[in-house]
């Protein structure tokens, strides 16, 4: 016996076939809408958020907690030239007869559903993964060169053009201030002038500021006999503390180290400093961190037996501490 078909779902199916593009992805934005509302307390939420600047046009971009990293909807409408830089505009366009119709079904998918997330203010936003915005553009732009746009979207296939060629330029001048290092010493400078607050201009008066429950720790992992002079430790743990402490601290990487050496520099021939570095530590945020981190490092010693579970677990609190030698490979 054959199935009856409901008559509802044949006049569905009718009328899903006689909408336009445009129409379609209008449906398919107000599904997703509701789709948002029944799953808001697990919508993905942006982290960083600021603008990239491509040729002339700068768009919106983000970075969620989740790693993606997003332009938002209205980014496309303002890269592709057109005249609303609104996100309705840009999906209205993309719905157009012409460009529409050749269109392939798994960009018409992304399209139609974009990513629904949480910028750091204001209400939920629509935004497409980064490299969407480089498959779009060379998809425009074979269309174009094929001939395959109406002349009123002719312009759409110039500025994918355009698009296309500064994102390459862009992605270079990355590729080689990576190779050089140029980011990271930018990145170095950056932290400087983010943490000046942490340093002092003068240093302060003398307090231990280190536990000795820390200089177990180094005992322990090295298979060390405490000596019997009181405050009397090996000269390797001056370099232990630079490269656990100093170096890693408030994730600076590095830069509050470089910023402590400056204020307090070697003066003699065995290599020691007239004060100890956290005497240019200021009270209010400076000595804060660093006491808070000591006991941070402490507890991850105390979790580990051995020298390489404890550069595995401070490897996985502090990921690329900047750290300018192998771990653990410290004269004793």
């Amino acid at each position: 016996m054959e199935d009856k078909i409901n008559p509802k779902a044949i006049g569905g199916l009718a009328r899903a076939a006689s909408l336009s593009q445009e129409e379609r992805s209008e449906i398919a934005q107000k599904a997703a809408l509701v789709r948002w509302k029944n799953a808001e307390q697990g919508m993905p939420e942006a982290e960083r958020e600021g603008k990239l600047k491509i040729g002339d046009v700068v768009l919106d971009c983000y970075h969620l907690k989740d790693g993606r990293r997003l332009f938002h909807k209205r980014a496309l409408a303002r890269a592709l030239g057109l005249k609303s830089t609104g996100g309705n505009a840009f999906m209205k366009t993309m719905g157009r007869k012409g460009i529409g119709s050749v269109m392939p079904d798994e960009m018409r998918e992304k399209i139609d559903n974009p990513i629904i997330f949480k910028p750091l203010g204001g209400d939920p936003a629509h935004g497409y993964e980064g490299t969407f915005i480089i498959d779009l553009c060379d998809f425009i732009l074979d269309a174009y060169q094929k001939g395959a746009l109406k002349p009123s979207q002719s312009f759409l296939g110039i500025q994918a053009e355009i698009i296309l060629r500064a994102s390459a330029k862009v992605g270079i001048i990355a590729l080689i201030d990576e190779a050089t290092g140029y980011i990271k010493d930018k990145k170095k400078e950056e932290y400087r002038e983010l943490f000046k607050e942490f340093i002092k201009q003068e240093c302060g008066e003398w307090a231990r500021e280190f536990p000795e429950q820390f200089f177990d720790l180094i005992y322990r992992l090295y298979n060390l006999r405490r000596s019997n002079l009181k405050g009397k430790h090996p000269r390797f743990f001056g370099h232990f503390i630079r490269k656990y402490i100093y170096s890693p601290l408030v994730n600076s990487h590095g830069a509050i180290l470089e910023m402590l050496d400056g204020k307090n520099p070697v003066v003699y021939v065995n290599g020691g400093r007239k004060y100890k570095l956290f005497q240019f530590l200021s009270d209010q945020l400076g000595l804060p961190a660093l006491r808070a981190h000591i006991w941070q490092v402490v507890g991850i010693g105390n979790s580990v037996r051995s020298k390489e579970s404890f550069n595995r677990a401070f490897e996985n609190a502090f990921p690329q501490s900047g750290h300018q030698w192998e771990l653990f490979d410290l004269e004793v």
